[in-house]
């Protein structure tokens, strides 16, 4: 790999500027070089950079780990090089995450960890969001991808769905239908139910199931994520329907699980910006969220 000190050096420039103009303005230099230099390095490194959608100059997550590798070993361009490497093949850099609460102590908390485990110098922070506080993180470079049900329809953004996740039905010990093997949305609704927060999507799906059916149900309680209505639930606060997989993060909580009688899917996505779906890491993080998706 060749990368120049004068590479990085223009490169720290226009990442700190957010602009090949000020940057060059700065240096005295022409905004050619400036984006001839970058261009270079991107080629070099083999991922993005910047992403230049429309009149937008914004770190991709590959900048900011180069940045943060350069920022830590300034001293030492070898070093650099060698972080360089890393984050262009994905197994190196940091992640910035934004999540639904619905998967974000399960699928999301299992998945990066697998491969932060697997790959040491790999780094992903997870922030627990609402699902368009999610995609307005996004949009405004906060964070690297967006972890969602819904498909924003956004042609800057690019969505891939990576499971349907699976509802269930969850009692406490001694609910009268513990002892069965299903239960219909019209049983479920006979006791108060604990749900995710109105705004979570997965909230709005079961809410229309019972509405199809012209269903009445009351809510006992409000929590933000699966695994506390779970917990919830096995206290004896009421019934809820979660996803199947949150159930193995939570191997104390004593619930009885049924198999809903009832048509609901939740469907979860991953949304980058066009310019990073391709960056290696989040490459990484898609794949291992498809195959949690296969194996739940």
């Amino acid at each position: 790999m060749r990368i120049t000190a004068r590479q990085i050096e223009l490169f720290q420039m226009a990442y700190r500027h957010r602009s090949t103009r000020r940057a060059a303005d700065a240096l005295n230099i022409t905004q050619p070089a400036i984006s001839r230099a970058i261009t270079e390095l991107e080629l070099e490194i083999g991922v993005q950079l910047f992403d230049r959608a429309g009149r937008k100059f914004e770190p991709t997550a590959a900048a900011h780990s180069l940045n943060k590798a350069v920022q830590r070993h300034y001293q030492g361009l070898d070093r650099v090089l060698e972080a360089a490497g890393k984050i262009s093949s994905g197994t190196g850099g940091l992640i910035r995450i934004a999540t639904v609460p619905a998967v974000a102590d399960t699928r999301i908390a299992v998945a990066s960890g697998r491969l932060m485990a697997r790959y040491p110098d790999l780094r992903f922070d997870v922030d627990v969001l609402g699902e368009q506080a999610s995609v307005s993180a996004l949009r405004e470079g906060r964070v690297d991808c967006a972890i969602i049900s819904s498909d924003p329809g956004d042609p800057g953004l690019h969505a891939v769905r990576l499971a349907d996740l699976k509802p269930v039905a969850i009692l406490p010990g001694n609910d009268p239908f513990a002892g069965g093997n299903n239960i219909t949305p019209e049983e479920l609704a006979e006791v108060a139910q604990v749900m995710l927060p109105p705004d979570s999507p997965f909230r709005d799906a079961v809410e229309r199931m019972f509405d199809d059916a012209r269903i009445s149900f009351q809510v006992r309680a409000e929590a933000r994520t699966q695994s506390a209505l779970i917990w919830m639930v096995a206290q004896g606060a009421g019934r809820a329907i979660v996803d199947k997989a949150a159930l193995h993060a939570t191997p104390g909580a004593d619930v009885r699980e049924l198999t809903l009688k009832a048509r609901l899917r939740w469907p979860i996505r991953v949304i980058t910006t066009s310019a990073t779906r391709d960056a290696p890491g989040l490459v990484r993080l898609t794949e291992e969220l498809q195959k949690s998706g296969s194996h739940s």
